[in-house]
């Protein structure tokens, strides 16, 4: 055992989580199902788009110079020759004198110049009247306008987007190679832990890191199965065992700890796991580890609510996101002032769960310390991190908050009333 692996900085851990740890190999799949993944490959357009030059209007394709003088007190009037609509294809021929009407998306008829939106027009039997004129090209969308054959359209690298993948399907790519997103497994620890749904006993609980994790897992659009397992050995190595055919990363809620009853860690080891490194000065969220076993990472998380998904947040969740190729960064930041102090230490990390609220054009950050540590958690809409060696950050001081992203309260009406206090 090496003892650069324990108690071990938050930047190194962090570090080491990313050099441990790949994207995982490239897959194919259906352009419908690639948003929010990262493009494997470049991706460059097999047809044209539009196919064919088509109206962007209602109205009537005609010649320019048949229409140039038209107007309400000079309208001229031309000879209907067919309709062209989308979908069909333009059989009639604009020439001198005639005009053809065209639906929105339908392809432009030969010889026309241009389309005069149907507002400016009035049908008279077989003739249609004019009140206004075109220039040349005008209300028509060009083959290719949108996307021509042989364009790059998408590079290795790109994170797709829900438009982007519409663009893609337009160019006529229907299979995308992508990073996929690892399949999470979660095993929560404990004689006392219950899951959901089950009854209660005098001095047990829900699985409330269990339902966080995975609450997490799907708003990051990860897929996941989850395990409630008792403090045995056996039990605890059966369920790993398990779980490792199916998934592609592990979680593991509590047993981190040094404690008699604290099993998952050594399970993990005596199964031929690679500590790659093992308690953090993290704070909340020490007792993390990032054990490799049959090559696959296995984050064994703190048991303690705050210390669990912090550990997570700043750990896990970061490693999961390096494995699809996308940025180790979950969250965005704001700068924020700072409505307290908060208090750090010089040899740790400290997070702390805020509330923002916006005045004017400033956000305040609101450092949140309630009786309950679920209820924090609850309320919280952002993180403060204090570096390693800084001992506090006063009130008034400009940070940069991680942005969780819900807003859950403003801070005006504390943690949706809820009785609580800031540092």
């Amino acid at each position: 055992m090496t003892c650069g692996r324990y108690d071990i900085g938050f930047e190194k851990a962090l570090s080491m989580t990313l050099e441990h740890l790949a994207p995982l190999q490239p897959v194919d799949m259906p352009v419908q199902d690639v948003s929010g993944l990262v493009a494997a490959q470049d991706c460059r357009a097999a047809v044209d788009c539009p196919s064919a030059a088509s109206s962007l209007k209602d109205g009537y394709a005609v010649i320019s110079a048949d229409v140039a003088d038209a107007s309400r007190d000079h309208p001229v009037r031309l000879k209907k020759f067919g309709v062209s609509s989308a979908g069909n294809d333009a059989d009639a021929v604009v020439i001198p004198g005639r005009t053809v009407q065209v639906m929105t998306g339908a392809v432009i008829p030969a010889g026309t110049e241009t389309v005069v939106p149907e507002e400016f027009t009035r049908e008279e039997n077989l003739h249609v009247v004019f009140y206004r004129g075109a220039m040349p090209g005008k209300n028509i969308l060009s083959r290719g306008s949108d996307v021509a054959k042989g364009d790059s359209v998408a590079a290795r690298g790109d994170i797709l987007t829900p438009a982007l993948t519409g663009l893609l399907a337009a160019a006529g790519i229907h299979r995308v190679r992508v990073y996929p997103r690892p399949q999470v497994g979660i095993i929560s620890t404990g004689d006392e832990v219950v899951a959901p749904g089950r009854r209660l006993k005098s001095g047990q609980l829900y699985a409330s890191n269990l339902v966080t994790l995975v609450s997490w897992l799907k708003h990051f659009k990860f897929k996941a199965m989850a395990e409630v397992v008792p403090d045995r050995k056996d039990k605890i190595r059966d369920a790993v065992e398990d779980m490792l055919l199916k998934a592609d990363v592990l979680l593991t809620s509590g047993g981190t700890w040094k404690s008699e009853r604290d099993f998952t860690t050594g399970v993990l080891t005596d199964m031929g796991g690679k500590i790659v490194f093992h308690r953090v000065r993290l704070g909340p969220g020490k007792a993390v580890a990032l054990i490799l076993v049959n090559e696959k990472a296995v984050f064994s998380l703190p048991g303690g609510p705050p210390s669990n998904e912090m550990a997570f947040l700043q750990i896990a969740l970061p490693g999961l996101l390096h494995m699809t190729a996308r940025p180790p960064v979950p969250f965005s930041f704001k700068t924020a002032r700072l409505s307290a102090p908060v208090g750090g230490k010089i040899s740790w990390t400290q997070f702390f769960q805020a509330g923002l609220e916006k005045r004017g054009r400033q956000w305040l950050a609101h450092p949140l310390r309630m009786k309950s540590r679920l209820q924090s958690q609850a309320a919280a809409d952002a993180i403060i991190k204090v570096p390693e060696g800084v001992e506090q950050l006063n009130a008034g001081d400009e940070v940069e908050v991680q942005d969780l992203g819900f807003l859950t309260s403003t801070c005006k009406r504390p943690c949706h009333g809820l009785r609580s206090r800031v540092f």
